[in-house]
C-alpha cells in the first residue's frame, strides 16, 4: 500500500476506533470484531503491534472475554497513535514507546492518590482493586512506623515478593513506595 494512502486509511481507522470506544466500549460483540479488524490490518505493518496482548480463552465467560477484548483493543489503539506520533515509520518505534513509559514513573508517590488512582484504574477487576488498595494500606502502616529501615525491610518484604506478580504498569507505580522506608 502506498505510504500516503496507508496514512490516511490509519487516520481513518484511529477516529473509527475512538468512536467505537466511546459508543460501545462495553459491547463484546463490537470489541471483538474492532479487535480483530485492527490485528489482521496492522499486524505485519507495525512492528510489535500484537505483543503482550491478554490471551482470549474460547471457554472464558463472556464477562472475561469483554473484559480482555477491551482490555486488547484499547492496548491497540495506544500503539496506532504511538506510530501515527512517531512519523508513520517503524524506525524509532520502540524508542519512543521507551521514553513515553519512562516519563510515567514518578518516584514520590502518595499512598492516598494511589489509592485513588487504582480506585479508578479501567482494566482491573473489583477483586485485584480491592487487593491493591488492601495491600497499599498495609504497606502505607508500615512505612510509617518508627523501625530501623532493616526492620521495615523485613515488614515489607512479602508485599514486594506480591508486586513481583503484578503487570509491569501496576509494579511501577507501586515499586517506588519501598524507598519510603528511609523516612520516618
Amino acid at each position: 500500500m502506498e505510504k500516503k494512502a496507508f496514512c490516511k486509511k490509519l487516520d481513518e481507522d484511529i477516529d473509527r476506533c475512538l468512536k467505537t470506544w466511546e459508543a460501545s466500549s462495553y459491547d463484546a460483540e463490537k470489541m471483538s470484531v474492532l479487535f480483530r479488524y485492527l490485528v489482521n490490518t496492522y499486524k505485519d505493518e507495525i512492528n510489535g503491534f500484537c505483543d503482550g496482548l491478554t490471551v482470549l480463552q474460547p471457554y472464558e465467560k463472556t464477562a472475561l472475554q469483554a473484559e480482555a477484548y477491551r482490555e486488547n483493543v484499547k492496548k491497540l489503539m495506544e500503539r496506532l497513535e504511538g506510530f501515527r506520533q512517531n512519523g508513520y515509520k517503524n524506525e524509532g518505534l520502540l524508542e519512543y514507546y521507551l521514553k513515553k513509559e519512562q516519563n510515567e514513573i514518578v518516584m514520590d508517590v502518595d499512598f492516598t492518590q494511589l489509592r485513588l488512582e487504582f480506585g479508578f484504574m479501567e482494566g482491573l477487576s473489583k477483586h485485584e482493586k480491592d487487593e491493591i488498595i488492601e495491600k497499599l494500606g498495609e504497606m502505607e502502616e508500615i512505612c510509617s512506623r518508627v523501625l530501623l529501615k532493616r526492620q521495615k525491610w523485613e515488614l515489607l518484604r512479602k508485599y514486594f515478593i506480591w508486586l513481583s506478580g503484578k503487570d509491569v504498569d501496576i509494579a511501577l507505580k507501586i515499586l517506588p513506595v519501598f524507598f519510603k522506608i528511609n523516612k520516618i
